[in-house]
């Protein structure tokens, strides 16, 4: 598997999955996205993440603008995913992320990447508290 590549095991595509991280997930907001995400038990051969992307047809009628979005987003996240990924994997934590475009306007590519870099940076510092947590109980 190449280091930047994302594959079909890394994206989140099981309704109840999905619809239990919008029940139960923490939220973060950071415009142009609304954040859902969980931590999930880490399994053997499972990657320590999984993504998935909505681009709500309210704000964009044209299937063609949701899905460019959704596009410049998953491009952004796996040229950005690396540093994520190797916190994820040193503090043995597993996630699932739901990113859900608010923005009514369709962003330029290196905009999106942009917020989605400050957004991978709190997601990989919610992993770190969600280990220190942990670590506390447990000791």
């Amino acid at each position: 598997m190449k280091p930047a590549s994302l594959p079909k095991s890394e994206r989140l595509c099981s309704r109840k999955q999905i619809a239990a991280l919008m029940n139960k997930g923490t939220v973060l907001f950071h415009f142009p996205f609304k954040v859902f995400y969980s931590f999930v038990p880490v399994a053997a051969g499972a990657p320590c993440c999984q993504m998935a992307v909505n681009v709500p047809k309210r704000n964009f009628k044209k299937a063609v603008t949701r899905n460019l979005l959704k596009r410049r987003t998953r491009e952004a996240f796996r040229k950005n995913k690396a540093p994520f990924y190797e916190t994820l994997a040193g503090k043995n934590k597993a996630m699932v992320v739901f990113f859900h475009y608010v923005s009514p306007e369709i962003l330029l590519y290196a905009d999106i990447e942009s917020h989605l870099r400050n957004i991978i940076e709190a997601l990989a510092e919610a992993a770190v508290k969600e280990t220190g947590v942990s670590v506390d109980t447990c000791g």
